[in-house]
């Protein structure tokens, strides 16, 4: 018995040892690449570094907390690395063999593709959420610091209320996808089962993203401004309540996911919340909000084919990210059952 747990106890060292090293080398992507250093806010890369000191602390005890039957003997980093080399000591076999030998091509399992494929996931948002969530937070803070005793209550409401509110929302949002992105922890039940496999299925998500959505804004305008306001008072406010309605809907869509928010993977099935009506219940929030804070866009003269072009456009990009995930979610039995549970897409009885 005491073999057996020393063996346990040393590969898992090794697993903790190679993703030390892996994220040692994110971070330093992060704080020399060019993009990232002018990208990233100091508080981003503080807290890179602190994530980075709690794994190194935390990782193992965590680890031997959960029942010997549910540890994870081989994470993620070690999984993917044994597959790189593998896979480049196979190919080199291989080609120097290739043509009069062709059997046995270099081939990487299920398990070992979510590996590499949920770690890129990792490195490339988890910085972007840390930075949405800071961006966030100073909304919070400004909206706060812009209150006035002494201004009119249209002013707070318009100024401060609403504004403040919207950031509120989208830092729980991004609070709740940075711990996603962070975490797998079989006691927070957010473990991963599988990753997007297709280039088109990335491509369609990425693209909503920095410094993706930039080859984006060179041909579209982005007609959305949570700020802007109408000629009337009364329809400045009802629009702005109609799209606080629909960006709530957009958190509770997060909420219901809680720890297992984040793009691209099956982290388990979410059948609660509003994905208990519909099955992409966030991307009616975030698209229909968008509409109607372009309202004050589309009215101006000569700006409204321009606008809805490239609101059509960003709704289209949703719809196949809808499409994609779905392509992903169906193999998996838990998701198929939901599926026929949950029969609406984005309007329950319609669509």
């Amino acid at each position: 018995m005491r073999s057996i747990l020393d063996r346990d106890f040393g590969q898992l060292v090794q697993s903790y040892l190679v993703n030390v090293v892996l994220y040692s080398l994110a971070l330093f992507f992060y704080r020399n690449g060019l993009y990232y250093r002018n990208f990233l806010l100091p508080n981003t890369q503080t807290t890179l570094l602190l994530f980075v000191g709690i794994y190194l602390i935390l990782a193992i005890p965590l680890e031997l907390a959960l029942p010997p039957e549910r540890r994870r003997l081989h994470g993620k980093g070690i999984i993917a690395l044994r597959a790189v080399l593998r896979f480049i000591r196979d190919g080199w076999r291989y080609l120097s063999r290739f043509p009069l030998e062709r059997d046995n091509p270099p081939a990487i399992s299920k398990k070992e593709k979510t590996a590499i494929l949920f770690l890129l996931v990792k490195f490339y948002y988890l910085p972007i959420m840390l930075n949405f969530m800071f961006g966030n937070w100073n909304g919070v803070m400004q909206s706060v610091s812009r209150y006035d005793p002494a201004a009119s209550i249209h002013a707070i409401m318009l100024g401060v209320v609403f504004p403040g509110l919207i950031a509120l929302f989208f830092f729980i949002d991004t609070l709740y996808f940075v711990f996603g992105y962070s975490t797998e922890y079989p006691g927070v039940r957010n473990e991963v089962r599988s990753v997007e496999p297709t280039l088109f299925g990335w491509g369609i998500a990425l693209i909503c993203y920095p410094p993706f959505n930039g080859l984006m804004d060179q041909y579209l305008v982005f007609a959305a401004n949570n700020n802007a306001s109408l000629d009337s008072l009364i329809s400045t406010y009802v629009m702005q309540t109609v799209a606080l309605i629909l960006l709530a809907l957009y958190l509770w869509a997060t909420l219901a996911l809680g720890p297992r928010s984040s793009n691209l993977t099956n982290r388990g099935i979410v059948d609660w919340g509003p994905y208990a009506y519909v099955r992409h219940p966030a991307y009616v929030g975030k698209t229909l909000g968008w509409w109607v804070t372009s309202i004050p866009f589309l009215l101006q003269p000569g700006k409204f084919l321009l606008g809805a072009v490239s609101m059509t456009v960003w709704m289209t990009v949703y719809f196949f990210r809808a499409l994609t995930e779905e392509r992903h979610l169906i193999a998996d039995p838990d998701y198929q059952a939901y599926c026929r549970k949950v029969r609406w897409r984005f309007i329950p009885y319609v669509l």
